[in-house]
């Protein structure tokens, strides 16, 4: 599977403590062969950051992608920013 790119605000939840990125639903469908108990492991870079992580399901059947503040800083992100996401699979790791 290619690469998927897709456009996002930076948000965060009610009480502050998560910021993520809102997955599209169609980008979701097309990772659906790589889901796992409802995560999809995958390859995320936002401008020049890359990153080991997953896409995790909403009941609307789109996802969200959590942004750590590590990234956050790395790329002097703030609340609000329009984003250019992409991901690609990646195999989960073992536990």
């Amino acid at each position: 599977m290619q690469r998927q790119t897709f456009q996002a605000v930076l948000q965060q939840d009610t009480d502050g403590t998560w910021w993520y990125v809102h997955v599209p639903k169609e980008i979701r469908e097309a990772f659906k062969q790589f889901e796992k108990r409802g995560i999809i492991h995958v390859k995320i870079a936002i401008n020049e950051t890359t990153w080991d992580g997953s896409m995790l399901p909403w009941a609307d059947g789109s996802a969200q992608i959590s942004i750590g503040s590590k990234i956050r800083k790395k790329e002097n992100l703030t609340l609000g920013d329009r984003l250019s996401v992409s991901v690609s699979p990646r195999l989960p790791k073992e536990d």
